[in-house]
């Protein structure tokens, strides 16, 4: 029997620009070796599989696959999932809240109407920190940039459900003329059991969006991620850690793909209670392709 999937672009309001994912409905009967099949054969940064959900506490269950490997949480399809399950389900249509059940947990997402369009936004898992002792040197030579584009502050392992190496660049030129060496991202990532690696740089001006992101996964057979929701989400992760440690609440706008002609919009935030830091990711969808699967 034909399985239906839709290919949604994440944090864009716009078809053919964000991140395109694959969103593959009542999979419960497709074993995982087929849904990597699947996810290779799709060739995005992510495909992911609409499933009941195992507890009474959740309203459904995804997995989610890169080209390489199962992720336990990813960003982008998880807005991606939510834009799909509100449109495909009747008794979800309306919802403000959707609970997602994923590798790392329940996962809940807002569903925020306004008279511009619906916001998803997600609440990510508690954010850990793990040091990498890399040289500037060596994280120069990762982005192949100088080293003297490279801020001040730590180069940082931060996951909030999946691990990025996080760097910040110190001049917001310096962001558009990298010229990574995917290998060698891939082997020091690996090394530091790191999804790949997350760049960010302030913008410095005064408009509405904040600072610009890119991202490189080439161990997860990803070049550049067009625009990276768990990336995002490390990043807000760091920011909160090394730029606001004093402030209780804060939040931002975060662009990304611009270098790929695949623009997108993150809206970013967090709140601290007491030691508990809560990162919040959130974005648009649109879809661009619907099909069915023939297995």
């Amino acid at each position: 029997m034909p399985l239906d999937f839709v290919q949604v672009d994440a944090f864009t309001r716009q078809p053919l620009y964000g991140n395109p994912a694959a969103v593959v409905f009542d999979a419960d009967d497709i074993s995982p070796q087929t849904m990597q099949k699947i996810a290779r054969e799709m060739n995005l940064s992510e495909t992911v599989f609409i499933l009941k959900p195992s507890t009474p506490d959740a309203d459904y269950r995804v997995r989610i696959f890169t080209p390489m490997n199962e992720l336990p949480f990813a960003g982008h399809p998880t807005v991606a999932a939510a834009h799909s399950v509100l449109a495909r389900y009747p008794d979800k249509a309306n919802a403000t809240l959707l609970r997602q059940e994923c590798g790392i947990g329940i996962v809940p997402v807002e569903v925020i109407r306004s008279a511009s369009g619906t916001l998803l936004r997600m609440t990510q898992g508690a954010p850990a920190y793990r040091d990498t002792g890399l040289t500037r040197e060596t994280v120069a030579q990762m982005l192949g940039c100088a080293e003297s584009d490279l801020a001040d502050s730590p180069f940082e392992v931060v996951s909030t459900g999946a691990p990025w190496l996080v760097v910040e660049l110190s001049r917001f030129e310096a962001i558009s003329r990298l010229v990574p060496d995917q290998g060698l991202i891939a082997r020091e990532c690996k090394a530091l059991r790191a999804a790949g690696l997350t760049v960010f740089v302030e913008r410095g001006d005064a408009g509405p969006v904040r600072i610009r992101v890119r991202t490189f996964a080439p161990g997860e057979g990803v070049a550049e991620d067009p625009v990276c929701g768990s990336g995002n989400g490390s990043v807000a992760a760091f920011i909160a850690r090394h730029k606001h440690a004093g402030e209780a609440t804060g939040s931002y706008v975060a662009e990304q793909g611009i270098e790929i002609g695949r623009d997108g919009e993150v809206h970013a935030s967090w709140e601290r209670e007491g030691e508990v830091l809560r990162v919040r990711i959130g974005g648009e969808a649109a879809v661009a392709a619907s099909g069915q699967l023939y297995l």
